[in-house]
């Protein structure tokens, strides 16, 4: 009797328990789905403000672009450049926030790019002198298409509106299985992006420029395995090609977590997938092994510009100097791992090419009147930096700190006198 009571208590107490978890689950279900709602819904109205803010931005990008047409002088010129810079940098921004992106996306963000930083490298010259006819007309021209994309999407912000287009969630979609599918936004886009003519080519001082492609040497791979075992200190027949980028002219070839990277000119980089776990050797001695390390592939007599503790590798960066001159555009960087001196991570990508060491009209003592009055003078050198183009501009740096201590580097143009480029900190 007593046996059959207890089981009934039982009984009760796990269909109780039951119940009380069921109701506990079903109210957590329901704050859940609650909060993936309210998450859906802050998405959809971020969505559609990214694309609020696209279509805004590309109006200003070509309101910007027509006021080209009609500016005169330097000042006004250089005005309008640098609002064009503006408002391309906001317009890519924005398309680049949309919840999805598309190939097709990748001609309209280059125009975008296009536009900015052409606008950029004529800035200098047109404060000076004005847009000169050709640069007038290829503005004029980009503003053409800036306007024709401007009015496609205000077109489909309309739609969007209207509800004739629907916004794309980043979530999966699941429009396959509906008796009738949504038109969404990425789609129309991507249509318009098709039939987008591709960005004009200019040829000009700046990263868009249309450039004749050279076909990249070929890597001998005898060679490269000698060049990549010297600096890894290994047998070349402990090497193994990891991938192969003929069109680059690159060969990776790797050796216990190292992989090495060669070009028809040498070694390119290096990187080392170990962890450096501990800090044995101090900083000095990292930098001699560093030394040696380069001396092996042909780089000696640099100079270290910067060097920084991450962890227990030491990061160096520095630039050879010739006859005075310290290339700052061919600069070296180089970790190295202070438990055994070893080099963990190394770039010599921007280490080839000639540092220009000619006469400078512009002499040192005129270079030194271009500091600015709130600046105090530390010392001078000549270097050459990359300019927008990539090319190697003479300069002097002048190494300055403010009245607060801070270090600012004035770098003033050995040809014209006028400053290139300035670096804080």
């Amino acid at each position: 009797m007593s046996k059959r009571k207890l089981s009934r208590r039982a009984l009760v107490r796990t269909l109780s328990f039951s119940a009380a978890a069921l109701v506990g689950l079903s109210l957590f279900s329901a704050v859940c789905w609650g909060h993936l709602q309210a998450y859906r819904r802050q998405t959809a109205v971020d969505a559609d403000r990214a694309f609020e803010e696209t279509v805004g931005a590309l109006n200003d990008l070509s309101a910007s672009l027509e006021k080209s047409r009609y500016a005169g002088d330097g000042p006004m010129c250089a005005k309008v450049c640098a609002e064009i810079y503006a408002d391309a940098g906001r317009a890519g921004t924005a398309l680049s926030a949309l919840p999805f992106s598309t190939v097709e996306m990748e001609e309209l963000k280059r125009f975008i790019s296009l536009s900015g930083d052409y606008a950029y490298t004529l800035c200098r010259e047109a404060a000076e002198q004005g847009l000169s006819e050709e640069q007038r007309g290829n503005l004029v021209a980009l503003s053409d298409t800036a306007s024709e994309l401007a009015e496609s999407l205000r077109g489909m912000h309309g739609e969007l509106r209207d509800g004739i287009l629907t916004m794309d969630s980043r979530e999966k979609q699941v429009a396959n299985i509906l008796d009738e599918a949504p038109s969404f936004l990425s789609a129309r886009l991507g249509d318009y992006a098709r039939s987008f003519p591709a960005a004009q080519e200019l040829s000009y001082h700046g990263q868009y420029s249309a450039q004749e492609k050279q076909q990249a040497e070929p890597v001998d791979e005898a060679q490269a395995r000698e060049q990549a075992a010297a600096l890894l200190q290994c047998g070349p027949e402990e090497l193994e090609i990891a991938a192969r980028a003929e069109d680059q002219g690159r060969l990776l070839l790797t050796q216990d977590g190292r992989t090495v990277t060669v070009t028809a000119a040498g070694v390119e980089s290096l990187r080392d997938s170990r962890l450096v776990s501990e800090s044995r050797i101090s900083d000095d001695e990292a930098k001699a092994a560093a030394e040696e390390a380069l001396r092996a592939l042909g780089y000696d007599g640099l100079r270290w510009e910067e060097s920084a503790r991450r962890g227990n590798v030491l990061e160096l960066r520095g630039s050879a100097e010739t006859d005075g001159v310290t290339g700052l555009d061919h600069e070296i960087a180089v970790g190295i791992a202070l438990d055994d001196g070893s080099i963990c991570a190394l770039d010599l990508s921007a280490a080839g090419g000639e540092t220009e060491t000619g006469e400078w009209p512009f002499s040192e003592e005129e270079a030194k009147a271009a500091v600015p009055e709130a600046l105090h003078l530390r010392h001078v050198r000549r270097v050459t930096i990359a300019g927008a183009d990539g090319q190697s501009v003479a300069c002097y740096e002048l190494d300055c700190l403010d009245d607060g201590g801070k270090r600012v580097r004035v770098y003033v143009n050995a040809q014209s006198g006028k400053q290139q480029e300035i670096m804080i900190g």
